[in-house]
């Protein structure tokens, strides 16, 4: 047992990550299940669906789920309070300041982590209170911070910024990239694109099989003068850098967001249309040949860390 494993009541310190348009009931609880802590993405569910999620969850484990909330959205008190009446008590809040729900959380007897980018935010996340934070490298799929440190400078340098639980996240699919991440000071991992190509996720089938056939340039980040993203690269995002191209300052800002209109995401993601869809997945996708279940990934990221464990050399 470590920091993380106690704060959350978990077997092994394996975090999903809170994936719009994929980490639903179905993928959360199975995660939990398996010994690790299982999130509902919140960020594309409107209230009453994030509700209707939680609950299907908790049919389906007794476990503890956690509800990933992105602060920049309207509803976001909305989505706090409709998790704490069914009883939610742990919470990964993202992309705003962590001052925002972090005391109304804790007052509601909730432990709350929030995900930063930089050192810097992670010593703002441990004065506000926070329990734990989650750095994420810039290797991450989804949206991503604007000063780009990658996974492995960015580890290091939040654990010698705060004594809170560390949570590393980008780029990390495998047993052998836990154990990297163990050793540069994390106390735990969060996964995304990893447990997407599960057969529990909420992704299309067309989407999963898609990466299967990734290569090591097959995610590009876009969107960096206004919200930086990394996506898999197609139509969609081809349209994207068109318009990068072409226009600066508000124009661009003003182009970006009529092209990308709504549910974009869920076109591509849920949906499955490969070309028009907005594809958002990590750089450690090109790593990933198979589509296993829940249970059958634990198994496999267990036996490889424990392999990477045993190949380290045992003095240099």
């Amino acid at each position: 047992m470590n920091k993380v494993t106690k704060l959350f009541g978990i077997d092994y310190p394996i975090i999903q990550g809170g994936m719009v348009w994929v980490s639903g009931a179905k993928l959360a609880a199975a995660v939990s299940k398996s010994g690790g802590l299982g999130i509902i993405g919140a960020g594309s569910m409107a209230p009453e669906l994030l509700s209707r999620h939680i609950t299907k969850a908790q049919t389906l484990t007794s476990k503890p789920i956690g509800v990933n909330i992105p602060l920049l959205y309207e509803k976001a008190q909305e989505q706090v309070d409709t998790a704490l009446s069914l009883g939610i008590k742990i919470f990964f809040t993202s992309a705003g300041s962590p001052k925002k729900f972090t005391n109304y959380l804790k007052g509601h007897g909730a432990t709350v982590v929030h995900v930063v980018s930089t050192p810097e935010q992670a010593i703002a996340c441990e004065n506000a209170g926070v329990d734990a934070v989650v750095a994420e490298g810039f290797e991450a799929g989804g949206h991503n911070g604007r000063d780009e440190i990658t996974t492995m400078s960015l580890i290091p340098q939040v654990r010698k910024c705060i004594k809170i639980p560390l949570i590393a996240a980008g780029g990390i699919s495998s047993g052998q990239s836990i154990a990297a991440a163990l050793s540069l000071g994390a106390d735990a991992v969060q996964m995304g694109t990893r447990f997407l190509m599960t057969r529990e996720s909420s992704a299309h089938q067309n989407f999963k099989q898609l990466l299967l056939r990734s290569t090591s340039t097959s995610t590009m980040t876009y969107m960096k003068a206004t919200v930086p993203v990394r996506l898999f690269r197609n139509k969609f995002s081809s349209e994207i850098s068109q318009i990068e191209e072409s226009f600066h300052g508000e124009a661009l800002k003003t182009q970006l967001h009529e092209h990308l209109g709504k549910y974009r995401a869920r076109l591509g993601m849920l949906e499955g249309d490969l070309d028009n869809g907005e594809l958002e997945v990590g750089q450690t996708i090109s790593m990933i040949k198979n589509i296993p279940s829940v249970e059958e990934l634990f198994v496999e990221l267990l036996h490889d860390y424990k392999e990477a464990y045993n190949l380290l050399p045992r003095s240099l």
